[in-house]
């Protein structure tokens, strides 16, 4: 079975843990990186959220971790709302998947 880790700032985070679901809160980049090694040190299958915010330091290494096959790592936005990046990483996804970028028109 999947663990539920999120890494996010800890007023965002602190009463999930009532829920079964790890959190490791970071306030800042550093404090992320740190939370996400710790989080995926473990070997056990995951599925980590993490707030855009904080992942914008760490591209490269989620997109490494994310080519595991047991380990997903989400962008989720947090209480300020989006920053664009999950669409991106849901729009790199989907090109990767079909092979085709899908143009959403607005």
């Amino acid at each position: 079975m999947r663990k539920i880790k999120i890494i996010a700032p800890k007023y965002l985070i602190a009463p999930l843990p009532i829920l079964g679901i790890e959190t490791y809160p970071a306030d800042s980049a550093a404090d992320a990186k740190a939370a996400l090694e710790t989080a995926t040190n473990k070997k056990e299958p995951a599925l980590i959220f993490i707030t855009e915010r904080l992942a914008v330091d760490l591209q490269e290494e989620i997109s490494k971790l994310n080519q595991k096959p047991d380990l997903n790592i989400v962008l989720i936005p947090d209480n300020q709302g989006s920053t664009g990046l999950a669409s991106s990483q849901i729009q790199d996804l989907v090109k990767n998947s079909i092979g085709a970028e899908v143009v959403i028109r607005q």
